[in-house]
């Protein structure tokens, strides 16, 4: 931006290194905290995890363990959400060996599959140990999908005293030393802020993607039946993202941006609070988000993602999307950054 453009806009030179730097500064000290939350509660489930003697888990002798177990990997989810559009384009082998899907993992491992679950090796991260957490319990359009693929072996608990040590020492025990190593990788990172500002806008994108495959039982959260929370918290991370760019934007002049951009939030927050509960609402019998029928598109269902869909549409003046391209161009920010 030319010396003129910053002093009509109401920004000196001064003014804008120092807003660069105060939202390098800030956007860093978020991830860094959100990430050591994330690493917190898999030391946690870690910790709760049972090993019994002579066997392996039992629903009912292990129910307290199990419990603390799920509640810790509620909290490690939700931590890794509200910055993973941030965190996963900036470390893409990280966001793999943590947060990558039971189907993501087949496809390299191919028809042999994962024969040890509870091991450190092939199928790990977060849905790996949500995939046993909920093994007990899986929603059959999961089964179903998962079912069909090359490799699939059901989920079950640890059958053994063997299984349980190994699901604690090995499985858990990576997901924390994955996260020791994402803290040290991002401790002395200089964080390009244009490129943290795309994670954003894309993660906003993705939010409909994530509710358009609860259709086929290959949404995110698929065993604990959390998926909802999981676009509330990536709802919840952008916003708190975008609010750190936001005194930039008003600097420059941009408050009616900024009220669209809020807007965009907003309307989200309302269709995701419409819904009760973590789960997203089941689709209705039959649906495509191709050509949905005019009668699905009033379900719980169809109503979120009629709310999504626009909301993630940059061609859809006034959308969240779109309003977030625009704040790129006025901060000067490149839309279009390598990834």
């Amino acid at each position: 931006m030319s010396a003129v453009l910053l002093v009509a806009s109401g920004c000196g030179k001064a003014d804008e290194d120092a807003q660069r730097a105060r939202v390098e500064r800030e956007m860093k000290q978020w991830l860094v905290t959100k990430v050591r939350d994330f690493r917190v509660a898999a030391q946690d489930l870690q910790q709760a995890a049972p090993s019994p003697k002579g066997r392996g888990w039992s629903a009912t002798e292990d129910a307290t363990a199990i419990s603390n177990m799920k509640a810790a990997w509620g909290r490690a989810r939700q931590a890794y959400e509200l910055v993973e559009g941030a965190i996963a384009p900036i470390f893409p082998d990280s966001d793999t060996a943590t947060d990558a899907r039971y189907d993501d993992f087949l496809t390299t491992l191919g028809a042999q599959g994962d024969r040890t679950p509870f091991d450190d090796q092939g199928v790990v991260g977060v849905h790996a140990i949500e995939r046993i957490l909920w093994a007990d319990v899986m929603p059959k359009e999961a089964v179903e999908f998962e079912n069909g693929l090359p490799g699939y072996r059901p989920a079950a608990f640890p059958a053994t005293e063997a299984e349980a040590l190994e699901f604690k020492q090995k499985l858990a025990a990576k997901l924390v030393t994955d996260l020791e190593h994402l803290e040290r990788d991002l401790a002395p990172l200089e964080l390009d802020i244009a490129f943290a500002f795309r994670g954003l806008i894309d993660l906003t994108n993705e939010q409909l993607e994530k509710v358009d495959r609860a259709a086929t039982g290959r949404e995110e959260s698929r065993y604990a039946q959390t998926t909802l929370r999981d676009l509330r918290a990536n709802r919840d991370g952008c916003l708190a993202a975008y609010q750190i760019f936001r005194p930039w934007l008003l600097a420059r002049g941009k408050s009616e941006l900024d009220a669209q951009v809020q807007a965009g939030f907003d309307r989200l927050k309302v269709s995701y609070d419409a819904v009760q509960g973590d789960a997203i609402p089941r689709p209705p019998q039959g649906w495509s988000s191709l050509e949905p029928k005019p009668e699905q598109m009033t379900s719980p269902f169809g109503k979120l993602f009629q709310v999504v869909r626009r909301e993630t549409d940059d061609q859809q003046p006034s959308s969240l999307s779109a309003s977030l391209m625009g704040v790129a161009d006025a901060l000067s920010l490149p839309k279009a950054v390598l990834r």
